[in-house]
């Protein structure tokens, strides 16, 4: 069990502790259909743990039976001429038997299919067979090939059972559908999404049908952009990709190619989809978004029509294949085409870019807020409504006070060669901020809630952007990121004018609309203060 991968620790877990007690299952049996026990065949060897390397047989069962899986047709290899000798020459690498029946010519080819095909790379099983006929086959390849780990099994995945829409298959409850009902309901690719994000692990999958029939729109939706952007006058933007807005989204792309590959090595299906397809569209989108009228850049579109081809090939390859041949005009197959190829992620572009989707909802909430009329008690006229038409922004250049000591204890305890923490990690920033000065006079149960949040946020930072994030200045200039989405922003928040000031720009706050407590203003916390002037 320490040479196979799993894919789960509830797999693992679950292997374990049936070893522990399948010493006492029973080896024999004394009716039903089976192999004689060889030295009393009264009994019958017990067909569990007699048919678990039958993957084996997977290797040369085409040329036993001539390439006809019905049996149909007379092959040159009667069974009773595979005898346990022609079978030790052929798993066992045994010398060949004296007067074999099988042609020479055959029997070497078996032998040859075998070698080539063996050990099987990949089980995929249901989690209720870990109990009996999985770890049987560990417990047969490891028997019959003692000295030979390079044919035991290299890997078993086990899966849930499937529910239909939250509740368990059942055709007396019309809770059913089959495959061929499905394909036919919502088409093969569609299907094929469903399953897909119906769930990873051994939990139970859940196929819902309103994802198979969400998943016929975003694909339909999907062909209708591909098909615009690849048209002549699709207006989109030539020239090099250059802009941080076109960077911020190859950065993207290059970070779903890394995340898909990672999903679909764990065969973690609904990761992949979510990398691919969501994460990656969202993606897609606040970079058309951003863009405006000047419009997305055609080489940057073009990458991400064909890395969405390929990274989604696994999970609707009709579709793909569509968009590979039809669209794009590309020769040969995209299941031939390759895994597509991208940069090393940049996880602090990521997070600049991340930075700027989450401050507009926030900016708009605030806006809506300056836009409100006061709430007037007793009678009188109604208030004058008013619009923003002006905006001042001000950002911090680095953390202070008790931010400042999370992140030099956390500086302490990272590994830079691993990027990651001590598992005590937590325990040590706590204790390091119950005597930092900002702290004095605060208990424990304070400290921890006014620190922990950012602590842990920092954690997982960290551990995908490296040391840089836990300086006491972002890794990216706020300053500048905002002037570069400047367009963008004014554009988001409808605002005809917008500046953004450092907190130490005493001008600025002396000009601003409202006062500005500079003491709550953190990096990536930034203060505003809207101008609002009457409605006309």
């Amino acid at each position: 069990l320490g040479g196979p991968g799993t894919y789960s620790d509830d797999a693992r877990n679950n292997f374990n502790h049936i070893l522990g007690w399948l010493k006492w299952w029973a080896c024999s049996r004394s009716f039903g259909l089976g192999t004689r026990v060889p030295w009393d065949e009264q009994f019958l060897i017990e067909s569990l743990s007699d048919s678990t390397i039958y993957m084996a047989y997977y290797c040369v069962a085409h040329l036993l039976q001539g390439d006809d899986m019905y049996g149909q047709t007379q092959n040159r290899v009667r069974p009773e001429d595979m005898t346990n000798e022609v079978w030790d020459h052929i798993f066992l690498g045994k010398p060949a038997p004296a007067n074999c029946a099988v042609p020479p010519e055959l029997l070497a080819k078996m032998k040859q299919e075998f070698e080539y095909w063996y050990p099987f790379d990949l089980r995929v099983s249901g989690k209720d067979l870990i109990g009996n006929h999985l770890t049987m086959a560990l417990y047969n390849h490891t028997a019959i090939w003692p000295d030979q780990p390079g044919k035991w099994p290299r890997a078993i995945r086990c899966n849930g059972h499937l529910m239909l829409n939250s509740e368990k298959m059942s055709k007396s409850k019309g809770n059913f559908k089959t495959l061929k009902q499905a394909v036919e309901e919502f088409s093969a690719d569609a299907t094929r999404w469903a399953l897909a994000d119906a769930g990873d692990g051994m939990d139970d999958a859940n196929f819902e049908t309103t994802i198979a029939n969400a998943a016929i729109l975003r694909i339909t939706k999907e062909l209708v952009f591909i098909e615009e952007a690849l048209a002549p006058q699709s207006g989109l933007r030539d020239g090099e990709p250059t802009a941080l807005f076109d960077r911020s989204f190859d950065n993207a792309i290059n970070i779903a190619i890394a995340q898909a590959k990672e999903a679909y090595d764990r065969l973690m299906f609904r990761e992949a989809v979510k990398a691919a397809a969501y994460d990656l569209g969202n993606a897609r989108d606040a970079y058309r978004q951003a863009c405006g009228p000047e419009g997305m850049n055609k080489k940057l579109i073009r990458r991400y029509i064909e890395v969405s081809a390929k990274l989604l090939a696994p999970i609707i390859p009709h579709t793909s294949e569509h968009i590979w041949t039809n669209l794009l005009k590309q020769q040969g197959s995209v299941l031939n085409s390759g895994w597509p190829q991208g940069q090393e992620p940049d996880f602090i572009m990521q997070r600049a870019a991340q930075y700027i989707e989450d401050l507009i909802p926030s900016m708009r909430a605030l806006k809506s807020k300056a836009e409100m009329p006061p709430r007037k008690k007793g009678a009188g006229p109604p208030p004058t409504p008013v619009k923003v038409v002006h905006g001042d922004m001000f950002v911090a250049e680095r953390f202070g006070g008790w931010q400042e000591g999370v992140l030099l204890a956390l500086q302490g305890a990272f590994n830079k060669e691993t990027k990651s923490f001590p598992p005590d990690v937590i325990n040590r920033v706590v204790e390091a901020m119950k005597v930092h000065e900002s702290m004095a006079g605060k208990s424990e149960k304070e400290v921890k809630a006014t620190t922990l949040p950012f602590a842990k946020l920092k954690v997982e930072e960290a551990t995908k952007g490296g040391l840089q994030v836990l300086d006491v200045r972002l890794p990216f200039d706020e300053l500048a990121l905002l002037n570069n989405y400047m367009s963008y922003l004014k554009r988001a928040l409808n605002l005809e004018s917008l500046e953004v000031h450092l907190t130490t720009d005493t001008e600025a706050l002396q000009k601003a609309s409202i006062p500005i407590n500079v003491a709550n203003v953190y990096p990536a916390t930034p203060a505003v203060a809207f101008r609002t002037e009457p409605l006309a």
